[in-house]
């Protein structure tokens, strides 16, 4: 028996067991709505609508830079550009709310305590190397 590869999809597979909030949320100007983590939220929900849209297509649909540059009527080039910009950013205010967090002595996962020591935080001092 063989079955179709849209029905292997992950909000597919949601949508079956009932579970319809992500398909709600499958757009990009509510992206922010797909993360749990709060600091994430709020950084997401502070992009521009040009960058949400972004990294809707790059990040959720899985777009190339091409097909995007397609899409939007820009070179591929700028898209990279923009992208790379727009990840900077995130980066950087991430950064600033997890070190918030370890300040604040708040337990940290794997991925967070990981991001971290890439960004040289010393988590055990709470101070940047």
């Amino acid at each position: 028996m063989c079955f179709p590869d849209t029905l292997n999809a992950v909000l597919t597979r949601q949508e079956r067991k009932g579970d319809f909030i992500d398909t709600i949320f499958y757009c990009p100007y509510d992206i922010h709505e797909l993360v749990t983590d709060a600091d994430m939220s709020v950084i997401l929900r502070e992009l521009n609508e040009d960058h949400k849209f972004l990294l809707f297509l790059s990040a959720l649909r899985q777009y190339s830079s091409t097909k995007i540059a397609a899409i939007r009527g820009q070179s591929d080039r700028n898209i990279r550009k923009v992208r790379n910009t727009m990840l900077k950013k995130i980066r950087k205010k991430l950064l600033a709310a997890l070190t918030e967090t370890v300040q604040a002595q708040q337990p940290l996962t794997l991925l967070e305590k990981e991001f971290l020591s890439e960004n040289c935080v010393d988590i055990e001092k709470n101070t940047k190397k």
